[in-house]
């Protein structure tokens, strides 16, 4: 079996990783020369290495802590002993991948009555994955996020992150070898993303670049085998998190097609699934009720190692109880 993969991020290198040396034959084409260019903060929460080997050198730092800021204003935090999760080097993560598999690079691809053309000639493929991230969707169903690279002198291991009382989405400063990586996103025009961001950016501007982030969840329509990572809704809603759930995605797919089971069903049976659409039901009450007190009033009284269970997905529903009450459920 030949599969084509379109998009050469985490989702789309992952599948191909996993598949490798299997009776499968993947190719992943990407349209950039490069990989990882999409602009994120690169943390990688724990749980990945059940997964894939992450090298050495694509380590930049481990997370061992958590602070949580509402309105600027510090509410919790947590350190840890053990690490919570990685910040990594992600171009560098998924050369490093992608020198396992047949990656390659721009590849423009265009599905052309159900025919995969690469650069304009038609290539055999039995199966076509699509891993090409919000890209592929439209921006209802995405918001905008801007960040910048300052040479902040930050702690390496410890990761915040801000919400705020006028703005359904959330703030971020993360480590990163020349300083720190500090961004907003969020259901706002990208004027007042920008102000929101000038109060929390401290140091001198290296670099800024901005993108959008699938908000929406699980996109129940592309659950037919065909879609992996952001393409397919796999992004924490309340938190931005996306490196991780994309490459869990791409192992249930890989198992699935390996087993000849349907993805759709191995999919929504998966403890990813849930968490991904529990996230994304906060989200939407919210928008519904066009406010954020709800989030708000979690984030003040909760204990914070369970907020920090929920923001990397890793929450059940007896905790769900514990931080919503039973309404979410």
């Amino acid at each position: 079996m030949k599969v084509a993969v379109v998009g050469g991020g985490p989702a789309g290198i992952s599948l191909g990783w996993f598949l490798r040396g299997t009776k499968i034959d993947v190719t992943v084409y990407e349209g950039l020369d490069d990989v990882g260019k999409k602009p994120c903060a690169w943390g990688v929460l724990k749980g990945i290495e059940n997964y894939l080997d992450i090298p050495k050198e694509a380590i930049y730092s481990e997370i061992k802590g958590f602070r949580i800021y509402l309105d600027n204003k510090l509410i919790s935090e947590v350190r840890e002993r053990e690490r919570l999760g990685y910040i990594v080097d992600k171009p560098l993560l998924l050369r490093k991948l992608g020198e396992k598999i047949d990656l390659r690079l721009n590849s423009k691809v265009v599905l052309n009555k159900g025919k995969l053309v690469v650069n304009g000639k038609e290539e055999e493929a039995d199966k076509v994955i699509i891993a090409t991230g919000h890209y592929s969707l439209s921006k209802d169903v995405t918001i905008p996020a801007l960040q910048y690279i300052t040479d902040l002198n930050y702690d390496p291991e410890m990761v915040d992150m801000y919400f705020y009382s006028d703005l359904l989405g959330y703030g971020w400063i993360f480590p990163d070898p020349k300083g720190a990586k500090i961004g907003v996103g969020g259901y706002a025009s990208v004027d007042f993303i920008r102000e929101k961001l000038k109060t929390i950016t401290s140091g001198r501007i290296i670099t800024q670049h901005g993108a959008r982030v699938a908000d929406y969840g699980v996109f129940e329509d592309r659950l037919n085998g065909s879609y992996i990572g952001e393409a397919l809704g796999t992004v924490y809603a309340v938190t931005g998190e996306g490196i991780r759930p994309s490459i869990i995605s791409s192992r249930i797919m890989a198992d699935s097609l390996l087993e000849g089971k349907d993805f759709s069903r191995e999919f929504k049976r998966s403890k990813l699934h849930w968490t991904l659409q529990v996230h994304a039901e906060v989200i939407k009450r919210a928008k519904a009720s066009n406010s954020v007190k709800g989030l708000e009033r979690v984030l003040l009284r909760a204990d914070p190692k369970l907020v920090v269970k929920f923001a990397m997905g890793d929450f059940g529903k007896l905790d769900l109880i514990k931080l919503f009450g039973s309404a979410i459920l």
